[in-house]
C-alpha cells in the first residue's frame, strides 16, 4: 500500500508564489524495448521561479535518434500535464498511467502499469535531499512500471512491450551548483535496483536508493561506485556500482551503455552534460542480466 497520497501524482498547486529561487516540479517515464529496437525517455519539468513548462521526449528508435523540445508558459492554475505534443495521463493514482507524443517525426501511444509499490523517500527518514532551499530540497518518489503500446514512425506502427521506470519529484532544485551525479534505474526479471550518488562541491556524497521485488521495497544505505569507463570522446560507457541495502544485503552492479544520448544542458551552468545511457546491466551476486537507464551529469565548473 503506497504511503503517497494519491493528489501528490497531480501538479501541485502549493509552490512558492513571486520567487527567483528555482522550484521545480518533475515527472519522468522512460522505456527500453530491446525486440522491438526502440526506447527513450519523457521528462516534463514546471520550473514555477519562472513559470515555464519544458517538455522532453528523447527517444531512439532503429538506431536514429529523434529528439523533441518545446518550451511553453505556465499559467498559476496549470494542471493538464500536455504542450500539446506530449501528455501524461494519471489513470489511477500509482496504478495506471498513459503517455502520449504526436511528434514531427514519430508519435507513441503508451500504457504504464505499475510492476512494484511506489518507493517514497520521505518514509524512510531520508534527509539526503533536504539540503538548502536554493540547492536541492524536494519530495520525491520512484516507482517500476510495465509498458504496453504502440510506436509509429514513417507510417509504421511496431508493438512496445518492456519494462519501464518513472519519477516524481517537487521543491526546490537548482542544479548549478551540484558537481555530479550518477542516477541509475535497472530492471531484472524480478525486481528492480535503483541507486543514486548527488555530489555538491566538497561535501559527502549524497547516495540513496532501493530495490523493488514482490515482497515490497527495501532501502539502500550504503553506496559506492567502483569504477567507471569512457571512452575516447569521455563518454562513460561503463560503471561498477557496489549497494548495501537496510536488510544488509550486497548488490553489486555493472553497467555497459549498448545506446545513449549526450545532452548539453547549458541551462545548468557551462560545460554541464548529462550523459543518458541506455545499458544492459549484470548483478554479480546472482549473475542475472537485466536492462535500464545509466545516467551521469558532469560538471566541470
Amino acid at each position: 500500500m503506497s504511503t503517497v497520497p494519491p493528489q501528490d501524482e497531480y501538479v501541485h498547486q502549493d509552490y512558492p508564489r513571486n520567487e527567483e529561487t528555482a522550484w521545480k516540479e518533475n515527472w519522468y517515464f522512460n522505456f527500453i524495448d530491446r525486440e522491438n529496437n526502440a526506447w527513450g525517455i519523457n521528462h516534463i519539468s514546471l520550473e514555477r521561479h519562472k513559470q515555464t513548462g519544458r517538455f522532453s521526449a528523447f527517444h531512439v528508435v532503429d538506431g536514429e535518434i529523434l529528439m523533441y523540445l518545446n518550451y511553453v508558459p505556465l499559467t498559476e492554475d496549470f494542471k493538464e500535464i500536455t504542450d500539446g505534443k506530449l501528455r501524461v495521463e494519471f489513470v489511477e493514482p500509482h496504478k495506471e498511467f498513459r503517455l502520449t507524443f504526436d511528434g514531427p517525426n514519430h508519435s507513441v501511444d503508451l500504457t504504464y502499469l505499475a510492476r512494484f509499490d511506489v518507493f517514497d523517500y520521505a518514509v524512510k527518514g531520508d534527509e539526503t535531499l533536504k539540503g538548502d532551499m536554493s540547492s536541492m530540497s524536494i519530495s520525491h518518489y520512484e516507482q517500476a512500471l510495465t509498458v504496453k503500446g504502440t510506436l509509429t514512425k514513417d507510417g509504421t506502427s511496431r508493438p512496445i512491450s518492456c519494462l519501464g521506470h518513472r519519477d516524481h519529484s517537487w521543491g526546490y532544485r537548482d542544479e548549478t551548483n551540484i558537481a555530479g551525479w550518477n542516477w541509475i534505474a535497472a530492471q531484472f526479471p524480478d525486481k528492480t535496483i535503483n541507486v543514486s550518488q548527488v555530489r555538491v562541491g566538497g561535501l559527502p556524497p549524497m547516495s540513496r536508493g532501493f530495490v523493488s521485488e514482490a515482497g515490497g521495497n527495501t532501502g539502500i544505505r550504503k553506496i559506492k561506485i567502483v569504477s567507471t569507463e569512457r571512452n575516447e570522446g569521455g563518454i562513460p560507457v561503463s560503471s561498477v556500482f557496489e549497494a548495501i541495502d537496510e536488510s544488509g544485503r550486497a548488490w553489486t552492479l555493472t553497467s555497459r551503455r549498448f545506446s545513449g544520448l549526450v545532452l548539453p544542458l547549458s541551462e545548468k551552468g557551462k560545460d554541464v552534460v548529462v550523459y543518458e545511457n541506455f545499458s544492459d546491466y549484470t548483478l554479480a551476486e546472482t549473475g542475472e542480466q537485466g536492462v535500464g537507464i545509466d545516467e551521469y551529469l558532469d560538471n566541470p565548473g
